[in-house]
């Protein structure tokens, strides 16, 4: 499996808290089928955790590495950054302050929960039409999302992708985002799964439980595409196709017919 969620590296942000922890959650993650971690320590948000790209910030990151292969853990890692949406955002981009997923087109970005979805959509038209690509990040936790889930389609549909928290699914942020989340999985909606892990005790790397969701309730090719095929095309810059995302006969849905599930 392929997690491009994770706050592994130390010290950083609110996630591993010291180089044993994320040695720790590093080895967890092995241990659980992941072969590649893609480190997304919180970014941007100014005057707390700025974590810009930096000589610091890539000597951090090759520390980790180093030690990986000192405790002989095979688990590839490669850089990222979790980017909190800003009015300035695209400047930010494209001045190479923050990081994509693996030097791809691909960008793991978060709203505020309560953000306003026109205000988000106008962020995510600034990145796109710098030819870039916004992963959203666990949208299943947004309250407009939460509200109508049609919004992602929307969202979707200009050429975002979207991450779901394997936490989310398990009601670790409670029933609403729970149940957004299987909406959100049986229409199609999520382009990949991952661990948002911060610890090795709490929301941690283990990702076996959520790969045995998966094809408990969605089979073998859900696995595939959430957990290692899509999240490879993204490390490898390749293109993601809708026709990977969904289906023709949902394409062809009227917007607040699409959801058949009922509100929330």
């Amino acid at each position: 499996m392929i997690d491009i969620h994770t706050h592994i590296m130390p010290g950083i942000d609110d996630g591993a808290d010291s180089m044993e922890e994320a040695l720790a959650m590093a080895e967890m993650a092995w241990d659980s089928g992941v072969s590649t971690i893609v480190v997304t320590p919180h970014s941007n948000v100014r005057g707390c955790f700025e974590n810009y790209d930096s000589p610091e910030w890539r000597k951090l990151f090759e520390q980790l590495k180093n030690y990986l292969k000192e405790m002989d853990c095979p688990i590839q890692l490669l850089t990222g950054a979790e980017i909190y949406a800003s009015n300035h955002v695209a400047e930010r981009i494209a001045e190479g302050l923050l990081l994509p997923i693996h030097n791809s087109r691909y960008y793991l970005m978060e709203i505020p929960f309560d953000a306003d979805p026109y205000w988000a959509e106008e962020i995510w038209e600034s990145v796109l039409d710098m030819g870039k690509i916004p992963v959203i990040a666990h949208p299943e936790r947004y309250d407009c999302i939460q509200d109508n889930p049609v919004i992602l389609y929307e969202w979707m549909k200009m050429g975002c992708l979207s991450q779901m928290n394997k936490g989310s699914i398990f009601g670790r942020f409670g029933r609403t985002a729970q149940k957004t989340a299987e909406i959100l999985l049986d229409n199609n909606l999520i382009t990949c799964a991952a661990s948002d892990a911060h610890s090795s005790y709490m929301r941690t790397t283990y990702m076996a439980d959520i790969r045995d969701y998966l094809l408990d309730m969605y089979g073998e090719e859900k696995v595939e595409h959430l957990l290692y095929r899509n999240p490879k095309r993204m490390i490898e810059n390749r293109v993601i196709y809708n026709d990977d995302i969904f289906h023709p006969e949902q394409r062809s849905m009227k917007r607040r017919s699409f959801f058949n599930r009922g509100r929330l």
